[in-house]
């Protein structure tokens, strides 16, 4: 069989290794794609398309996904474009989805090879997706509303009044961060907004004692605009992290091994205050 230059066409070979009880037999299927590599049919199917697929949210998350004069960028779009230069393909990112939950299921429902947008790993997201090995950690945090939080606390020493915090606390809907209040504030009533910005104007005007979100986030909001520091106050969780990966369809276990080398062989590493800079760039 000839391969033509019009079209050109796969080839799958069976390789079969022995092993196990009895001699069964195990058996891996790797496809030869037109440049003459032998690759894993996950790998194969975005080379053969010339194309990796990637999902976002549709709005920006700077310093992670951020459009200006329609041109994408920020660390997770970065980390996408070494991807694909790795695999030798071109890259499309798709905006559609409007939660952080949506970006993860548009992997899921296999409509993109890869997912990103400060994407954190949850169980929720777990029981549909695979995440690649953690490119970042990001500690958690409270912009709290200082008299709102007063009167909560009592007489309680600060740390202990936040440890068994019992007010309002704003997050983010559709966001890992509806999981991680209800697991890590038990006491609290959580008060969903569709965008952070309503949540901090929300502990602004006391509506709402607290928001819950990353330290990146949370001290944004206070360096933005320093006489913040009258009204609102800040606190850091050392023992609470949101694990930021990249999101993998449930069935593609050799693109998330790609995926991870990609990640572990980055040279910059990145920390909150180099994530604080970009951002005020």
């Amino acid at each position: 069989m000839r391969l033509t230059s019009v079209r050109w066409r796969s080839f799958l070979l069976v390789i079969l290794g022995w092993g196990g009880l009895a001699g069964a037999a195990a058996q891996t299927a790797l496809v030869l794609v037109p440049d003459g590599r032998l690759l894993a049919p996950d790998i194969a199917r975005i080379v053969i398309r010339g194309e990796l697929i990637v999902a976002l949210l549709n709005k920006d998350t700077p310093p992670f996904v951020q459009e200006k004069n329609g041109v994408l960028s920020g660390v997770d779009i970065e980390l996408m474009q070494k991807v694909a230069q790795e695999l030798k393909v071109t890259i499309r990112f798709e905006r559609i989805a409007t939660t952080y939950d949506g970006v993860a299921m548009r992997v899921a429902g296999g409509h993109a090879d890869l997912g990103v947008s400060k994407l954190a790993r949850t169980f929720k997201r777990a029981q549909s997706v695979l995440f690649s090995t953690p490119y970042m950690h990001l500690e958690h945090a409270l912009l709290i509303n200082r008299v709102a939080f007063a009167k909560v606390a009592g007489d309680q020493p600060v740390s202990q009044a936040v440890r068994n915090f019992n007010g309002t606390i704003g997050v983010l809907a559709g966001s890992s961060w509806e999981e991680f209040v209800v697991r890590n504030f038990t006491k609290a009533s959580p008060v969903r907004f569709a965008a952070w910005d309503q949540a901090v104007d929300a502990v602004k005007k006391g509506v709402v004692v607290a928001a819950y979100r990353d330290a990146v986030e949370v001290r944004s909001v206070m360096r933005s605009d320093p006489s913040l520091a009258l009204k609102l106050r800040t606190v850091t969780f050392s023992d609470l992290a949101s694990v930021l990966c990249v999101v993998v369809g449930p069935n593609d276990t050799v693109l998330k091994s790609f995926v991870d080398e990609v990640v572990v062989n980055q040279r910059e590493k990145l920390t909150v205050n180099l994530l604080l800079k970009q951002m005020e760039r």
